[in-house]
C-alpha cells in the first residue's frame, strides 16, 4: 500500500499503488512499474527467516507482565517514518527487533524490556584487501567495548555502484574493543567465493548493545589489490 502525507493537496508519497511504487531519490519524487523479486529460498534467507518466526512465537510464550514491559516502553524507542515523523513500534515490534538484533549478534535475549542506553559507532576508518596474502582488513576506533561489532560486505559488484544498503550480508560477529582492524576474508570467501583485485566490494559495520539497539551501518569500499 502506498503511503502519502496530505497537504492541501499530496505532497509526498511512499509504497506501493496499483502498478506502481511511490519513491524519492536526489532528483525528486518518482514513480516506477512494481516488480516481483525472486524468491531463491537459500539457506542463509531460511535461516533468516527462522529466527523471525522463532522470536515471532515467543512473544506469547511471554507471561503478561513481560509483554507490558515491551508495550510500556515504545514511546522510549520510537523511530522517524520515511516522512520524518515520530512512530511508536507496538510491544510486539520492539520485542522482536531487540531480539533480532541479539540473535544476530549471538547475545542473549531479552524477555522483560529494558531502558535504551546510548549505542556507540564503529567509527570505521576504511577496508582493503589483498588477494595474495587472503585478506580483507577492516578497520575502526570507535570504543565499542561491552557491545558487539557486526560486519557485512556485499558481493562484488558492478563499477559505478554507489547505493548497496541493500545489497549487504551479514558475514561475522566480533566483540567490541576500544581500537580494531579485523580481517573478515574468510567469511566473505565462504559467502560470496573468492574475492579478485579491482573487486567493487564495500564493507558495511555495525554496533549492537547488551540491549539489542543497533547504530546506523557505516559503510565504506573496500580497495582490493593483487
Amino acid at each position: 500500500m502506498a503511503k502519502l502525507k496530505w497537504g492541501m493537496m499530496a505532497v509526498d508519497g511512499r509504497g506501493k499503488l496499483g502498478g506502481h511504487v511511490l519513491s524519492k531519490n536526489r532528483a525528486g519524487s518518482y514513480a516506477r512499474t512494481k516488480t516481483t523479486p525472486t524468491n531463491p529460498r537459500t539457506t542463509f534467507q531460511m535461516s533468516v527467516r527462522g529466527i523471525f518466526a522463532a522470536i515471532s512465537s515467543a512473544w506469547s510464550a511471554l507471561t503478561a507482565a513481560q509483554r507490558e514491559s515491551f508495550n510500556g516502553k515504545v514511546a522510549e524507542y520510537a523511530t522517524t517514518d520515511i516522512f520524518g515523523d515520530l512512530r511508536n513500534p507496538t510491544g510486539k515490534n520492539l520485542y522482536q527487533r531487540l531480539n533480532q538484533n541479539l540473535v544476530n549478534s549471538g547475545q542473549a535475549q531479552v524477555t522483560t524490556c529494558p531502558s535504551p542506553t546510548d549505542v556507540p559507532f564503529s567509527n570505521l576508518q576504511g577496508a582493503a584487501g589483498d588477494v595474495s596474502l587472503n585478506e580483507i582488513t577492516v578497520s575502526y576506533n570507535g570504543d565499542t567495548t561491552g557491545s558487539k561489532v557486526v560486519f557485512l560486505a556485499t558481493p562484488p559488484l558492478s563499477q559505478g555502484t554507489k547505493f548497496v544498503k541493500n545489497k549487504l550480508r551479514q558475514l561475522q560477529v566480533e566483540d567490541g574493543a576500544n581500537t580494531d582492524a579485523v580481517n573478515i576474508a574468510a567469511s566473505y570467501v565462504a559467502r560470496f567465493g573468492t574475492f579478485a583485485a579491482g573487486d567493487n566490494i564495500f564493507v558495511g559495520v555495525r554496533v549492537i548493545n547488551a540491549n539489542g539497539q543497533a547504530s546506523p551501518i557505516e559503510t565504506v569500499k573496500a580497495n582490493i589489490v593483487a
